[in-house]
C-alpha cells in the first residue's frame, strides 16, 4: 500500500526554512473551519505517490527521489542539512518519506497498519539511513494512534517524526492554488465550490463545461508542463498535435489552472476574429481558441484572420490576456504558408507539439488507469483486461482519446473476448473500430448525430428543428421524437450535453467523432444529402470539388457539381455575416476546386471575371486576390487582365501603400518573370531613396480608431523582408533598418489613447514538480489497485 520516498536538501549543511501549511482550524477562535475534502481514494497508489512528491516539492520545498517498493531495499538517499517545517523547529539529518494509500473513502490507519514499516524504519536507523521519517497518507488518523506511530518509531532510534494526514493533505491542497494548477487532476476530486471563490468558479465553469466528465481523470504530463511554461512565459500557447492525443484536455488544464491562480476570465472564441468583440482591456482574460485553422480540415478564412488580427492579440497579452489555441498538426502544417513568417512569431516560440510518442509508458498507463476506474466498463469486463492492460499502455497506437473509449461500454462490443489480439486491433485500428459503431447506430441516432455535425457541433437544447434540420431528418428517416430519445442513449459515449456561455446544448464527445460522421456522407446514398441539405458554410467546411489534396475532405464528383454551384449561388445574409459568407464561398472557390468547377462557377456569370479585375487591400486579407492567383493558376485569368491585376500590385508596392507582392507567393505569382525583375530593379532604384514618402503612402488614410502600429505593418513587413528578398546585399539590408527606425518614429509621434493596462505579472516557473525515478524500476503494476473500492 506505500513506497518509501528520499528527501534531499538543496546542499549539505544548507539551513532551508520552509513553512509548514498545517494551521489552526480557526485562527479567531470561533470554531472548526471547514476544509474541503479530496477525493484522493479515487487516484490509485501511483497517482497518490506523485502527488506526494509535488507537495513535498512544492509546498515543504524539498527535492524528492523515488525508490519504488521492492527496488527500495533501503537505498534511502539522505541530506546533512536542516529543514523547518514548523517555525522555529529545525530538524536534522537523514530524511525517509511514506506515502500510504487506501481506495477506501473514509478509510483511518493505526500502529497495527504499519508493523512492517515500523520494522524496515528500524533497519535503516541501524543503517544510518533514518534520523526523521514523514508520514503522508489519505487516510484519516486520529490524535490517540499518532501519538501511538510517533512514539514507536522513536521507541525504535528514529529522532524525529511527523504524521502528515488526510486531513492536512486537504488544507494543503485547499490553501495552493499553484499546487493545484501544478496537479490540475486534483481539480476533479474536490468541490469546485469550495475550493475557488465565487468569481474563479464562476469563470472555471466554461472550462468545466467543455472538459465534461473527464476533470476526474487527468494525468499530469511532461507535455503538460512545456505548455504551463510556455503560457507563464509568453501567455501564449498553441498546441499542436495529431487527432484524440489530448491537446483539448491539455487546453483545457491550463485555462482551469488559469482560472485558479491568476484569476483570469475564461473566454471560448471560435476565430481569432471575434477577439475585436471580446476582448475587455480592463479585464484580465485568457481566451481559449480550439481547432485554430479548421476542425478536420484546413479553413483559409480562419488563417486569414491572423493577418487581420494578429496586432491585436499582441496588444491584448500586452495589456494582460492569456491565449491557448489548439491545432491539429497537419491542418497547422497546411496553414504556415498562409502565416506571414515575422508577423506573429509566438507561433514559434510558444508552439508546443502535443505527441504521444513523448508519453512515458507510466504516464500512459496513469491515463488509461484513470479512465477505466472512472468509466462505465463493469468489472467483469476490467477483469478479462487486466491481463492486457500493459500492452495497451505500450501499444504503438494508444492515445487518452481510445483509452476513453476502452472505458465505455459503446465503443467495445467487437472486443470481446478480450485477448492480447483483441486489445491490440482496438489501439491499432481506431478509425475501423469507430466506423462501425456509427454503421451500427440505428437510423434515430445517425440522425441525432447529423444535427450535431451540421449546427457546427453546437446543438442548442432543448432540440428544436429549422426547415432545413426538418429536411436532413425527412432524408436520414427520422423525426423529432426519435432523435430526442436517441440523445439521452448516446450521451455519455458519443455526445455530452453542456452549458456554454449559459446556454445548454449536445456537442461530440471528441472531434473525431466529426472526422467518423462525415466518414458515413462519402456514401454515394448520402451525399445528395449532404449537398442539399446541409446549412452552406458547414457544406464549404466538408467538401471539395474535385481531388485538390484536401485531407480528410468529402470528395464531390463532377456530376453533382451543379448541385454545389446551386448552393453557392444563394443570396448572401445581411450585414456582417455577409461580408462573411462572401469571404467563405471565395476562399472556397481559391482552395477546394478543380479547374472543371472554375470553369463552370466562370460560365454561369460573365460578369465574375469583371469583379476581380482590381486587386483589393490590405492585398493578403482579401479573398478575391487569391481566387484571381488560383485562377490563373489554371489558366482561367484573361492574359490582358492579368497584366493589368499586376500593374497594380506593382503600383502598390512601389508606393509603400502594400508591398505584400514582394513576399506573398500566390500574389508574386500573379507576376511573370519578367514583371519580376523589373519590379525588384525599381524597388532598389525607387522605393529605397525615398522611405518616408512611403510611410506617408502607407498611412495616409489610417483610420484613427485603429493603433498606430496597425497602419505600419506593411512597411513592418516589408523591413522584415527586404533582406531576405536581396540577400547578401548589405545596402539593402542598412535601409530595411532604417525603415524600420522611421516606422518606430512616427508610431511615437502619433496620438492615440492606448490601454492603459501594463501586462500583468505573473507567476514564472510553471514546471511542475516530478520525482526523478532512482534505481531498478518497480515489479508493481500502476493497475494493481484498479478494482480495489471499485463500485461492482
Amino acid at each position: 500500500m506505500g513506497s518509501r520516498t528520499c528527501c534531499r536538501s538543496p546542499s549539505p549543511g544548507q539551513t532551508v526554512v520552509r513553512r509548514h501549511a498545517l494551521a489552526p482550524p480557526d485562527a479567531k477562535g470561533n470554531g472548526v473551519v471547514t476544509i474541503p475534502s479530496f477525493a484522493m481514494h479515487d487516484l490509485g497508489w501511483h497517482a497518490f505517490q506523485q502527488l506526494c512528491h509535488t507537495v513535498l516539492r512544492e509546498v515543504l520545498g524539498q527535492e524528492v527521489l523515488s525508490f519504488l517498493d521492492n527496488n527500495d531495499r533501503g537505498r534511502d538517499g539522505a541530506f546533512a542539512g536542516t529543514w523547518s517545517p514548523l517555525p522555529s523547529s529545525p530538524v536534522a539529518g537523514e530524511f525517509v518519506a511514506q506515502c500510504k494509500h487506501t481506495a477506501k473513502p473514509g478509510a483511518n490507519i493505526g500502529p497495527s497498519d504499519l508493523a512492517e514499516e515500523f520494522d524496515k524504519a528500524e533497519q535503516l536507523v541501524k543503517a544510518g539511513r533514518c534520523d526523521v521519517y514523514l508520514l503522508m497518507t489519505n487516510a484519516g488518523i486520529s490524535g490517540g494512534s499518532e501519538t501511538k506511530i510517533v512514539q514507536e518509531l522513536k521507541s525504535r532510534s528514529v529522532k524525529h517524526v511527523l504524521v502528515l494526514g488526510s486531513t492536512w493533505l486537504n488544507q494543503t491542497i485547499a490553501e495552493s492554488s499553484r499546487l493545484r494548477r501544478l496537479v490540475p487532476r486534483l481539480y476533479g476530486l474536490g468541490d469546485l465550490t469550495q475550493i475557488l471563490d465565487d468569481r474563479a468558479y464562476r469563470q472555471a465553469r466554461a472550462v468545466l463545461d467543455a472538459m465534461r466528465s473527464d476533470l476526474d481523470k487527468l494525468v499530469l504530463t511532461g507535455t503538460y508542463q512545456r505548455a504551463a511554461d510556455a503560457l507563464a512565459s509568453n501567455s501564449f500557447v498553441l498546441l499542436v498535435g495529431a487527432p484524440a492525443t489530448g491537446k483539448t484536455t491539455i487546453a483545457a488544464q491550463l485555462a482551469l489552472g488559469a482560472a485558479d491562480e491568476f484569476d483570469t476570465a475564461v473566454v471560448k472564441i471560435d476565430s481569432i476574429a471575434d477577439l475585436q468583440d471580446r476582448w475587455n482591456p480592463d479585464d484580465r482574460q485568457l481566451f481559449w481558441l480550439d481547432d485554430a485553422f479548421g476542425a478536420t480540415q484546413f479553413d483559409r478564412s480562419l488563417a486569414r484572420a491572423w493577418t487581420m488580427g494578429g496586432l491585436r492579440v499582441s496588444a491584448a497579452i500586452e495589456a494582460g490576456s492569456m491565449f491557448v489555441l489548439t491545432c491539429r498538426d497537419y491542418i497547422f502544417r497546411a496553414s504556415y504558408s498562409y502565416l506571414k513568417p515575422g508577423s506573429f512569431p509566438l507561433f514559434n516560440e510558444a508552439q508546443v507539439v502535443v505527441d504521444v510518442a513523448d508519453l512515458t509508458l507510466t504516464e500512459r498507463s496513469q491515463i488509461l488507469y484513470n479512465h477505466l476506474r472512472h468509466g462505465s466498463q463493469p468489472n467483469s469486463f476490467l477483469e478479462t483486461l487486466l491481463p492486457n492492460l500493459e500492452v495497451a499502455a505500450g501499444h504503438p497506437g494508444f492515445t487518452p482519446e481510445l483509452a476513453r473509449r476502452l472505458a465505455d461500454p459503446a465503443f467495445t462490443g467487437r472486443l470481446m473476448p478480450a485477448t492480447e489480439e483483441s486489445v491490440s486491433g482496438f489501439f491499432g485500428r481506431p478509425s475501423e473500430f469507430l466506423r462501425d459503431v456509427m454503421a451500427g447506430l440505428d437510423t434515430d441516432a445517425q440522425a441525432a448525430l447529423g444535427l450535431v455535425f451540421v449546427h457546427h457541433d453546437w446543438l442548442p437544447s432543448p432540440v428544436s428543428v429549422s426547415p432545413q434540420d426538418e429536411d436532413l431528418l425527412t432524408r436520414l428517416g427520422s423525426n423529432l421524437g426519435g432523435v430526442t430519445k436517441s440523445f439521452d442513449a448516446l450521451r455519455g459515449s458519443l455526445v455530452q450535453h453542456i452549458v456554454r456561455n449559459g446556454a445548454s446544448g449536445w456537442v461530440f464527445s471528441h472531434p473525431t467523432m466529426v472526422d467518423a460522421y462525415a466518414d458515413l456522407l462519402r456514401s454515394p446514398e448520402l451525399l445528395h444529402h449532404l449537398l442539399v441539405g446541409f446549412p452552406l458554410d458547414v457544406l464549404l467546411r466538408e467538401i471539395t470539388c474535385g481531388d485538390v489534396g484536401v485531407q480528410g475532405a468529402v470528395i464531390v464528383p463532377t456530376a453533382s457539381y451543379e448541385a454545389v454551384l446551386d448552393r453557392l449561388d444563394e443570396p448572401y445574409p445581411k450585414g456582417d455575416e455577409g461580408w462573411r459568407a462572401r469571404d467563405r464561398r471565395t476562399t472556397f472557390l481559391s482552395t477546394r476546386c478543380d479547374s472543371p468547377f472554375l470553369r463552370m462557377w466562370l460560365d454561369r456569370d460573365s460578369e465574375r471575371l469583371a469583379g476581380l479585375a482590381e486587386p483589393g487591400l490590405m492585398l493578403e486579407a482579401d479573398a478575391d486576390n487569391e481566387l484571381v492567383a488560383r485562377l490563373n493558376e489554371l489558366g482561367l485569368f484573361p492574359e490582358e487582365m492579368r497584366s493589368a491585376f499586376a500593374a497594380e500590385l506593382v503600383g502598390y508596392c512601389l508606393s509603400g501603400e502594400d508591398p505584400a507582392v514582394l513576399w506573398n507567393e500566390r500574389l508574386a505569382s500573379i507576376l511573370i518573370p519578367a514583371e519580376r525583375a523589373v519590379l525588384l530593379q525599381r524597388v532598389r532604384s525607387e522605393m529605397l531613396g525615398n522611405l518616408r514618402s512611403a510611410i506617408y503612402n502607407c498611412t495616409e488614410h489610417w483610420p484613427r480608431d485603429h493603433s498606430p502600429e496597425s497602419a505600419v505593418e506593411p512597411l513592418r513587413s516589408l523591413a522584415y523582408y527586404l533582406p531576405r528578398t536581396f540577400p547578401g546585399d548589405a545596402q539593402v539590408a542598412t535601409k530595411a533598418k532604417e525603415l524600420d527606425q522611421l516606422v518606430d518614429e512616427w508610431v511615437a509621434d502619433q496620438e492615440w489613447s492606448e490601454p492603459s493596462n501594463e501586462r500583468r505579472s505573473r507567476t514564472a516557473g510553471a514546471t511542475a514538480a516530478t520525482a526523478n525515478t532512482v534505481g531498478a524500476t518497480t515489479d508493481r503494476s500502476v493497475f494493481d489497485d484498479l478494482l480495489d473500492g471499485r463500485p461492482s
